[in-house]
């Protein structure tokens, strides 16, 4: 797995930092992008959600919301694998 990158956001008007996985940054972006917000704009909107301004409770929040919303956006299907899943024998 991706070493964890520190990054400053500003969440209701405070610097913020979040230490987060590249993965986890690339997707959070990505989000921002489709949605058409700024990354900013974006992490404001999930701390407002978790009413919490604290950089461990928001990274936490962050790693859930994009696992949830990439999630969302992907068909299920009782086949479909993760080239990295383990199978249980």
């Amino acid at each position: 797995m991706s070493s964890k990158k520190l990054r400053n956001v500003y969440v209701a008007g405070k610097r913020t930092s979040m230490r987060l996985e590249s993965a986890f940054w690339e997707g959070l972006e990505d989000i921002a992008r489709m949605e058409s917000l700024t990354l900013g704009e974006l992490c404001n909107r999930l701390a407002e959600r978790l009413g919490s301004v604290d950089a461990s409770n928001l990274s936490s929040a962050v790693r859930v919301y994009v696992l949830e919303y990439f999630r969302a956006a992907t068909p299920r299907q009782e086949e479909a694998r993760c080239e990295m899943a383990i199978a249980a024998e």
